[in-house]
């Protein structure tokens, strides 16, 4: 069964489309199966709502759109079975569709004409030769294609072995197919259970989390399609396992309890403000990674606290978390060959400090990162309520022994910001990204960089 939307209202209102595939998209991407206008349809997201088909009917999904959908006027809350002559609405005041099931027509053969009549015709007339003549005739020819025979049926029995190899053949390489298949389809409804179980609120994994799904969706209607052959299979196979490291990353982070290491570090997290000479003031982020007494050794990125000729900053000081007070701070060292640097605070009664340095991290899993993108807000809010962290959630795409690269899914760079592995503990600091990436991918120097930096200071303790 088929599925027919009618386009009630829109730039496409009083179109009609057939869905036949099992998983079609609704929204304004221009590969959308049931597509709206980029620039007058508005109210509709890119990739807005999906209809796929379940049960032996249809079902009804919202993507993580902006405006929300809506079926006879209920907003959707999660997946929602059609009815024929239900209207999805994109948005509140968006355009409608109106869905009903579609049988293919069945197609028409014409009746064969009837057979030519031989009525009428003259029959030839047979006439036999004498019984004896008949015989001798017989078997004379009998006797010259006795050869002809015996090699007409060597060649029947070479093609029926011919024959029956490539059957057995076919029937194994069958087997073989439906292995695969079977195979294919338990991963990837392993994998479409845990994107659908995993949410997040950074908006941006939220909407790689959809897009995931639906093209995971799409992967499995092409695996369980059985015109699929062999070789098919074996290409669906290798983009289901080259898409298997990003998205099992994606869900690792959608699960990662960024509160938990939040609330055990986040008061070590801090402002670093610099002037610079000329003048010049710089805004970033640093974290205590050690403390004694009233002395707390402050990380941060070396470019945060020294100009393009590497001259140090004439002032610096240092704004602790939820806090309004700027205090002095100074300049212990710098890296050479890396963006690090070290400051030491004062702060009578006591310093925060993070849990400690981290022994490393793997590609693929989760993080958590803290920071001030903005560095001091321009609005002047933390004059009144202090500064405040922002946290990030993100996996790591690649770790060596001087860089780690991150996919930060939306984060905007923070230079100076710990990142955090799922223990709690410092496994890099932030000092970069990928200008082209739009805030997503961000560097950051590993743990072991940093404690073999710190021990030239006398942090031998980390």
């Amino acid at each position: 069964m088929d599925a027919e939307f009618r386009f009630l209202d829109g730039a496409g209102a009083g179109e009609v489309r057939i869905v036949r595939k099992d998983f079609a998209t609704i929204g304004r991407h221009p590969d959308a199966d049931l597509p709206f206008d980029s620039t007058r349809d508005l109210d509709v997201s890119v990739r807005h709502a999906a209809v796929f088909r379940a049960g032996g009917g249809w079902v009804v999904r919202d993507l993580g759109s902006t405006n929300g959908t809506w079926v006879n006027g209920e907003k959707l809350k999660g997946d929602r079975a059609l009815l024929p002559g239900d209207v999805i609405r994109l948005g509140r005041e968006g355009p409608r569709l109106r869905f009903q099931p579609h049988d293919r027509e069945a197609a028409t053969v014409p009746d064969p004409g009837a057979p030519q009549s031989s009525r009428g015709r003259e029959a030839p007339e047979v006439i036999s030769p004498p019984r004896g003549t008949t015989t001798r005739i017989r078997a004379e020819v009998h006797r010259q294609t006795a050869g002809w025979r015996r090699v007409t049926g060597l060649v029947a029995v070479a093609a029926l072995l011919v024959s029956g190899t490539l059957g057995v053949l076919a029937v194994r390489q069958q087997r073989i197919s439906s292995t695969l298949r079977v195979r294919l389809l338990e991963r990837t409804d392993s994998l479409l259970a845990n994107l659908e179980g995993a949410s997040s609120s950074v908006a941006e994994l939220r909407g790689q989390l959809a897009l995931a799904r639906e093209e995971t969706a799409r992967l499995r209607a092409a695996i369980a399609d059985r015109t699929s052959g062999a070789g098919d299979l074996e290409t669906l196979a290798g983009r289901l396992e080259a898409a298997l490291p990003g998205r099992t990353a994606m869900v690792e982070a959608a699960r990662f309890d960024r509160a938990a290491i939040d609330s055990l570090n986040r008061d070590a997290v801090g402002v670093v403000v610099s002037e610079l000479a000329g003048g010049r003031r710089m805004a970033g982020t640093g974290f205590v990674v050690r403390a004694r007494g009233d002395t707390g050794w402050i990380l941060t990125a070396r470019h945060l606290v020294t100009d393009s000729a590497g001259r140090p900053a004439a002032r610096l000081g240092f704004l602790f978390e939820g806090s309004r007070q700027n205090f002095p701070a100074r300049l212990l060292g710098i890296a050479d060959s890396a963006d690090l640097a070290v400051l030491v605070v004062l702060v009578r009664g006591g310093v925060p400090a993070v849990a400690g340095l981290g022994t490393g991290s793997r590609p693929g899993e989760p993080v958590a990162m803290l920071g001030y993108p903005a560095g001091l807000d321009p609005a002047g809010t933390w004059r009144t309520r202090g500064v405040r962290a922002v946290g990030l959630t993100g996996t790591v795409r690649r770790a060596g022994p001087d860089l780690i690269e991150l996919d930060g899914y939306g984060a905007s760079g923070s230079s100076g910001g710990p990142v955090f592995g799922a223990d709690g503990m410092v496994v890099g600091m932030v000092f970069g990204g990928d200008p082209q990436s739009d805030g997503r991918v961000v560097y950051a120097v590993p743990a072991g960089r940093m404690r073999r930096f710190l021990e030239r200071f006398g942090a031998v303790d980390l």
